[in-house]
């Protein structure tokens, strides 16, 4: 459901509010408000956090459509060999292509992982029962989500409601993988984020948000039961909502080539240490190439996650959340009802900080790979995924 227009889905984020205020921060708010890709004891948090504008701006990115179009091989016709006899004064005839055939290029099959089935959907607070949900930041700061884009950012979210506990998968958007095939579409190799595009080009039910789900489920066998999509203006909006975050920079950070709004770049330095984040500038981390690509922005992420989880916790943010509410009713897209918010924010009451585990598919489950194209990715090693798939989808 599409929470903008429909008045009644005002109510699960009052569930959630009140959720909240009873002192768990883990489901929805905490993990949804944290997507971008790539929490400590008090202390004093820095200060220095300068961004200085650049007088070289990065020139403009293609076009969306240009980098999702699918040229397939071209087959070079074999050259004709000569007659070797000598030449008479009959004129050797020119044979013509009467048409042409264009080989579609066969995607690389990917082994399907073989994983213990996970615990069904739940019917209570209680349990048993298990709920996945895939959490996408949007590229950009459009609000219209059925706009044809890429995922900027996904993270799977699994709560088990009978150990009371939550696992987090980073799933990179540079992955090369099969995206499945939708009517006369067949599937092809590549980087798993473009699945959503495909979902309004290919007109899959529930649109990109559903494709997307279908492509990170049909690629490591995980069940993905629903959605959350939210753009970078929303988190921005909504980590101001609450008066910032104070998050753990474990290094200094340095982006010379941090992109602006503006078709440009800007400097970005963040210090090391507990350095409180306003909405732009946790965008800024979260969004940073600083260090190692993916892998640093998604580790940085589920900082963010447990640091916003922290903030909510605070009495201190009681007073803010009606507000909060009211802005995420008006900024995200989701197809969780009022009685799944309501038995996520039971469940989340009871999951301690200790019970979260925090998953990252990084370089050792992955390996640089170069393209046909050009365009550098990472190949998912599947065989040193599995044992990450088996902790998420069991909890253990």
């Amino acid at each position: 459901m599409r929470l903008r227009n429909n008045r009644d889905s005002f109510l699960p984020f009052v569930i959630l509010g009140i959720f909240l205020t009873a002192g768990a921060g883990i489901l929805l708010l905490g993990f949804g408000l944290s997507w971008i890709v790539s929490s400590t004891e008090s202390a004093t948090p820095a200060t220095a956090v300068a961004v200085i504008p650049s007088p070289n701006p990065s020139p403009t990115q293609g076009s969306l459509l240009s980098r999702l179009t699918f040229t397939p091989r071209i087959v070079t016709p074999t050259p004709i060999k000569k007659d070797p006899r000598p030449p008479t004064n009959t004129p050797t005839p020119i044979f013509k292509a009467t048409g042409f055939y264009s080989v579609p290029m066969n995607p690389t099959p990917i082994p399907t992982q073989v994983l213990p089935p996970a615990a069904p959907f739940p019917s209570s607070c209680n349990g048993p029962g298990r709920i996945n949900v895939l959490v996408i930041g949007m590229d950009g700061r459009s609000a219209d989500y059925d706009r044809l884009a890429r995922a900027d950012a996904m993270v799977l979210i699994g709560i088990n409601f009978a150990d009371k506990s939550a696992q987090i998968l980073s799933i990179p958007r540079d992955l090369y993988v099969t995206i499945p095939g939708y009517g006369s579409a067949v599937p092809y190799e590549d980087r798993i984020n473009v699945a959503y595009a495909l979902g309004r080009r290919y007109d899959y039910p529930g649109g990109g948000p559903a494709f997307q789900a279908f492509a990170v489920s049909q690629t490591f066998n995980l069940r993905v039961d629903r959605t959350v999509v939210l753009n970078f203006t929303t988190f921005e909006n909504a980590i101001d909502a609450i008066g910032g975050v104070d998050v753990e920079v474990p290094q200094t950070i340095r982006d010379e080539h941090y992109p602006d709004d503006r078709d440009g770049t800007l400097v970005l330095e963040i210090p090391q240490g507990i350095v409180h984040m306003d909405g732009r500038v946790a965008l800024m981390y979260a969004r940073t190439r600083h260090g190692n690509s993916d892998f640093s922005r998604m580790q940085r992420q589920q900082s963010l996650m447990l640091a916003i989880r922290d903030k909510l916790l605070r009495p201190q943010t009681i007073p803010v959340l009606p507000s909060l509410a009211q802005l995420l009713y008006q900024s995200i897209r989701t197809d969780l009802t009022p009685e799944e918010v309501a038995l996520l924010g039971c469940a989340g009451t009871q999951i301690g900080k200790g019970s979260i585990t925090q998953i990252v598919i990084g370089p050792n489950q992955t390996e640089f790979f170069t393209t046909l194209s050009n365009a550098s990715v990472l190949k998912p090693r599947m065989d040193r995924i599995q044992s990450l798939l088996s902790v998420f989808n069991s909890g253990h």
